[in-house]
């Protein structure tokens, strides 16, 4: 038999017997304590102080307003442009203005009404008291009427006791007559012969305001649909003239009577009153797109406008314009400083829009009402 060689066994039990390398130890054991030191320095957080609430000057509110046209910074100044190039870039046409309008409760009702009385060839005439929203009515529903019939003419007058029927009618310039004579070319169209001629929408705003002479005026063209026009002859209204009349209730002050041969000529009488809560406050919400308010802030200065219509004391009361001008002074003051009580922005805001909004009856101070209204609806001080 052969021997095996022993060489090789050697050689093995060398291999295995061999030691491996250890790691040293100190190493290992400096580096594990300073990662637990790291982790503890990292847990460990040093407290930081909260930023106070910065209170914005005035120049920072009207800086961030956007009702204005602040300059930026790097803006270069461009040259002041003339009055002429400014008419015509903020000249206004039907077709740019879009309006939009809280359309629920009665003035939804309303609309309706007025375009039952356009498809029957009827004239309507919207009765309420200022502030309620009668001309803006009036301006949605020819802006609807335009969309509707690809006929944009709209035009509309706000009388007074100035108003004449020149105002409506048109007149002659002096110069052109001079040298042209009483002719159409010398002739300034008023907005009442516009509307007929294009057969379009007048709204008649304010129409009680009007003296019995001007009234007067309206009489031909309300029921033959048809005007004199001095000097040159009788003009009659194209397919599609519509005539609306708005004005006050009657006992309001400055209003005259309405003849009764003008009133016999208005067919559909509709009342506007004060809208309902909700609608009123949805109403003071999209008037106030850039500084909103809390439903709850929004819910006191209803509050607060209502009651001016129902105080014993009030002659006239405050109107939707109050209550949208009391929310964005409301929204601009709590954007000022953010911690402010809102109550107290109210009780301050509250007296400076209605002392000119309300009227009280005679022998009471119009000051001692709007306190002791702020007091039944914000509470005492």
């Amino acid at each position: 038999m052969a021997k095996k060689p022993v060489t090789k066994n050697k050689q093995v039990k060398k291999t295995q017997k061999s030691p491996t390398k250890a790691l040293p130890k100190t190493k290992t054991a400096t580096k594990t304590k300073t990662s637990k030191t790291s982790s503890t320095t990292a847990t460990k957080k040093i407290p930081q102080k909260k930023p106070k609430d910065k209170i914005l000057d005035n120049l920072s509110i009207l800086k961030s307003s956007p009702y204005i046209n602040v300059k930026k910074k790097g803006q270069i100044t461009q040259k002041q442009a003339s009055l002429k190039d400014l008419f015509e870039r903020n000249l206004l046409s039907q077709k740019e203005e879009k309006l939009e309008i809280v359309l629920t409760g009665q003035y939804e009702k309303a609309l309706d009404l007025m375009f039952e009385a356009d498809a029957s060839n009827l004239y309507p005439v919207l009765v309420g008291p200022p502030g309620i929203g009668k001309t803006t009515l009036c301006r949605y529903y020819a802006q609807s009427r335009a969309e509707i019939t690809g006929n944009d003419s709209f035009e509309w007058i706000t009388f007074d006791e100035s108003t004449k029927p020149s105002h409506l009618i048109g007149s002659f310039n002096p110069a052109t007559t001079i040298q042209k004579g009483f002719s159409f070319e010398a002739f300034n169209p008023g907005p009442l012969i516009k509307a007929m001629l294009n057969g379009g929408l007048f709204l008649a705003n304010e129409i009680n305001r009007a003296t019995e002479y001007t009234q007067n005026s309206l009489l031909e063209p309300l029921e033959e649909r048809t005007l004199s026009i001095p000097h040159i002859g009788r003009v009659k209204s194209s397919p599609g003239f519509f005539f609306i009349g708005a004005m006050n209730p009657s006992e309001l002050v400055g209003t005259h009577r309405l003849g009764e041969a003008l009133k016999d000529r208005f067919n559909v009488w509709i009342e506007l009153d004060y809208p309902d809560k909700k609608t009123e406050m949805k109403i003071i919400e999209h008037n106030n797109p850039y500084y909103k308010v809390e439903e709850s802030i929004l819910e006191k200065i209803y509050l607060i406008i209502n009651r001016t219509r129902t105080h014993h004391q009030v002659q006239t009361p405050a109107s939707l314009r109050s209550g949208i001008a009391l929310a964005r002074l409301t929204g601009v003051a709590q954007k000022r400083n953010k911690k402010a009580d809102s109550n107290k922005i109210l009780r301050n805001l509250a007296s400076n829009v209605l002392f000119g909004a309300i009227q009280a009856k005679p022998g009471v101070k119009a000051k001692d009402v709007i306190v002791n209204i702020i007091s039944q609806v914000l509470g005492s001080t």
